[in-house]
């Protein structure tokens, strides 16, 4: 499937803050079933853009504003190619694992961060009795029912740092928690797993919008990585984006930084998704590839009176940055 996605974020501040340090992971994997066949980052106010890539090959963005600002806007446009894996986790017939993972996936078997060793969770474990599952994809099937009949898709209960005992204890959270319980689980029970961070298109966009979405993937001898999606119980398909993997959620926010100031921040967020009929967006010249937000070298009054040009900022910038 051809996708066209739209990412939306606005930063807005109570006050006028000093300075910001963002990075940004919304750039598309291009690897196995899935080609990124063009990107565009807009930002505002303009400033240089670094990109590099972590640990795990997850593109990040970085950037830097160091004059006086009340709001930051990006807009991220991708075109995704993808295509349906024919290979099915749910009938994957290798065996569980019968002892510790070796030293490329041992990462992935540890219970940290958001994803806790606790009492409860052992409970839950021992409950849905996965160590007894037959295969891996008999594991899944069992973990995904589990899930299903115990918790509930609920949002606006569990936050960014929720952990596994938030979920087991409200027993509602959204995909990020559902993933997190899901690699503690199949940890216990010494299959590699890890996060992925990605997007979800639904064709009823006026009833349910696309959104920014979490799943796992599971390492498996005969096949490799698998994917599988805990919050709807079923085999992700070509309406699913791979933006990043990582341990957890917090090795791939979709967004993370720090700014100078005593102002509270507030976020908006949103992603929209279309089938595509190109592969490219017609080209943006340089002056329309940023979004013209003011910036000000001193703090400023309301009036505004201080402010400055995008390209005096665009300058000021890679002066301070060089």
């Amino acid at each position: 499937m051809l996708l066209e996605i739209e990412h939306h974020l606005k930063f807005s501040y109570e006050h006028f803050i000093r300075e910001s340090h963002l990075e940004v992971r919304v750039e598309p994997r291009s690897q196995s079933g899935q080609m990124l066949h063009d990107f565009r980052l807009r930002l505002g106010p303009n400033t240089r853009i670094t990109r590099y890539e972590d640990w795990m090959g997850n593109a990040i963005h970085w950037f830097s504003i160091t004059d006086y600002h009340d709001r930051i806007e990006l807009l991220v446009q991708s075109i995704v190619d993808t295509s349906t894996n024919p290979m099915k986790v749910l009938e994957c017939a290798d065996p569980l694992p019968t002892g510790p993972a070796d030293l490329n996936h041992y990462d992935f078997t540890l219970c940290t961060g958001p994803i806790m060793m606790s009492d409860a969770l052992v409970q839950l474990h021992s409950e849905l009795r996965l160590s007894a599952a037959a295969s891996i994809g008999e594991c899944l099937r069992i973990l995904g029912d589990g899930l299903a009949s115990e918790f509930e898709y609920r949002k606006n209960v569990t936050f960014f740092d929720s952990t596994t005992d938030d979920f087991l204890d409200l027993r509602g959270g959204v995909c990020q928690d559902f993933a997190h319980l899901s690699l503690g689980l199949l940890r216990m029970t010494n299959i590699p797993c890890r996060y992925v961070s990605g997007y979800l298109h639904v064709d009823t966009q006026d009833i349910e919008p696309s959104q920014s979405h979490a799943w796992i993937e599971v390492w498996t001898p005969t096949n490799g990585w698998m994917a599988f999606d805990p919050t709807h119980n079923r085999q992700p398909d070509d309406r699913y984006v791979t933006v990043g993997y990582g341990r957890s959620y917090n090795d791939v926010p979709p967004n993370r930084g720090i700014y100078s100031g005593d102002a509270s921040e507030q976020l908006e967020a949103m992603v929209v998704t279309r089938p595509a009929t190109s592969r490219e967006h017609p080209r943006l010249d340089e002056d329309s590839m940023h979004i013209d937000l003011p910036v000000y070298r001193e703090l400023p009054d309301r009036d505004g009176k201080t402010a400055i040009t995008a390209g005096e900022a665009a300058a000021s910038q890679q002066q301070q940055q060089q």
